[in-house]
């Protein structure tokens, strides 16, 4: 059986993806990995993320400022609650398409295992959604390892 050392947890910030940090830490203890939590926030397609966003008494910044640091508060919030994980645990946002970011970053981190959540769409939202955890299991390097969660709706 391959060692684990490293295991890469790809989430979509939605009430889940707890789930599947929790589940990821209890791997990493048996294995004594680290693990790294990772969100990327993709920019719309119909606006440029150097958008100005201003309202009256705000310094104006860009869309992909203001969605990255509040992705940040959110993920730290997520990966903070509960009780201390036992391993190292670290979190980063990336910027850009979900799928091809998340393996690029399994890649270059040497990650040795993918633990992400699914939710199991099926056909028009999965059409027009897409579905990440399937292209990440599709090209990845690395063993990926899917949970299931229920229907819930990303914040």
């Amino acid at each position: 059986m391959a060692t684990v050392s490293r295991i890469l947890v790809p989430v979509d910030l939605s009430d889940g993806s707890r789930e599947v940090i929790d589940y990821a830490v209890k791997l990493a203890r048996s294995f004594k990995a680290s693990v790294e939590v990772v969100h990327a926030w993709e920019p719309p397609q119909y606006v440029a993320p150097d958008l100005l966003v201003a309202a009256p008494g705000w310094n104006s910044q860009s869309l992909e400022h203001v969605a990255v640091e509040t992705a940040t508060k959110e993920l730290t919030a997520q990966v903070n609650q509960g009780e201390p994980p036992g391993v190292p645990l670290s979190q980063k946002i990336v910027v850009g398409e979900a799928a091809t970011t998340i393996l690029d970053l399994a890649e270059q981190d040497q990650c040795d295992l993918i633990v992400m959540g699914t939710h199991g769409r099926r056909g028009l939202p999965r059409l027009l959604l897409g579905s990440v955890a399937q292209k990440v299991v599709a090209r990845a390097s690395c063993p990926v390892l899917t949970i299931h969660l229920s229907e819930q709706k990303p914040r």
